[in-house]
């Protein structure tokens, strides 16, 4: 049995024959993966088209194509025109050998929330108690939800957390907020793993719940404040505005988030101008891991 085609072999021959529908003079350049579909073919004697300049312009024919398309799917099980964009690992791997073809990531619709023991009202301390006795004590508890099955309506508060060590130690800035926030749910903004769940769910959180808090804690910088103002944010949770006065850094004012001032002036919501004043004036900001054990208030 051949080896199987890449991704890019099977997208390019699918392009190309819809455009041969339209225009019989189509031609590809895209010789890296001609030469990757043509050294398949040999293997299979078929000959997909020819070329119009040698290593330089690749013309397939409809016909050669439909031999590559029958063949794969004889040898392959797998029709090469077949589109993953509505699949899982799981669902691909039912039309072809390479499941990872599937768009729908497994984490796609994932997001990571803190529970801590001062959550009672979302049955968190009875997760941590079980989570002592199968494990270690702890004041708190990262598990991932499904955003799908989370019932948005048991929550009147949404806190996004830039860091991942920060959202970790949760329990700990928990206990310098100024208020306590009822039924908050609190969830990691994201890395390459969790950004699109994140991502998903202050979007529907805007949608269902628009007149419910959706809360930004990160770093104190530009790059923060944009993140805050473009995800549309309502509140951003920091130290006082006195502490923080006195408390920048000018190395947490890097020189590449300079580009984003201008928009933000523009854009900036009206209660975080004054911030915003500040982090300018000053040409200084401060990483959230330099926030522990200050009181935290929300603007």
């Amino acid at each position: 049995m051949p080896d199987g085609l890449t991704p890019k072999a099977k997208s390019l021959l699918k392009e190309q024959y819809f455009a041969l529908l339209h225009d019989e003079q189509t031609y590809t350049s895209k010789i890296a993966t001609v030469m990757q579909i043509l050294r398949w073919c040999e293997q299979e004697y078929i000959q997909p088209g020819q070329w119009l300049k040698h290593q330089k312009r690749y013309r397939f024919t409809r016909s050669g194509i439909d031999a590559i398309r029958d063949t794969y799917l004889m040898s392959l099980g797998e029709d090469i025109f077949a589109d993953f964009s509505q699949d899982t690992r799981q669902s691909a791997a039912a039309k072809s050998t390479d499941e990872k073809q599937g768009v729908i990531k497994p984490t796609q619709s994932l997001v990571l929330c803190a529970l801590t023991d001062t959550t009672p009202e979302h049955s968190a301390t009875e997760t941590l108690r079980v989570f002592a006795r199968q494990f270690y004590a702890s004041c708190q508890v990262n598990v991932e939800l499904d955003i799908t099955r989370v019932n948005l309506a048991d929550f009147d508060n949404l806190l996004m957390i830039e860091n991942r060590d920060s959202f970790n130690d949760w329990h700990i800035f928990e206990k310098a907020m100024h208020q306590q926030l009822e039924k908050l749910l609190v969830i990691y903004r994201g890395d390459s793993v969790y950004s699109a769940g994140a991502s998903a769910l202050l979007k529907q959180w805007q949608q269902t719940r628009p007149h419910k808090p959706c809360i930004y804690f990160g770093d104190f910088d530009l790059a923060g404040l944009r993140i805050a103002v473009s995800g549309g944010y309502s509140q951003l949770l920091l130290p006082s505005e006195d502490w923080l006065v006195s408390n920048l850094v000018k190395q947490h004012y890097p020189d590449e988030q300079r580009k984003f001032a201008a928009n933000l002036l523009k854009a900036c919501p009206k209660p975080w101008q004054e911030l915003l004043s500040l982090m300018c004036e000053q040409q200084a900001g401060l990483r959230q891991q330099m926030m522990y054990q200050q009181r935290l208030v929300l603007y």
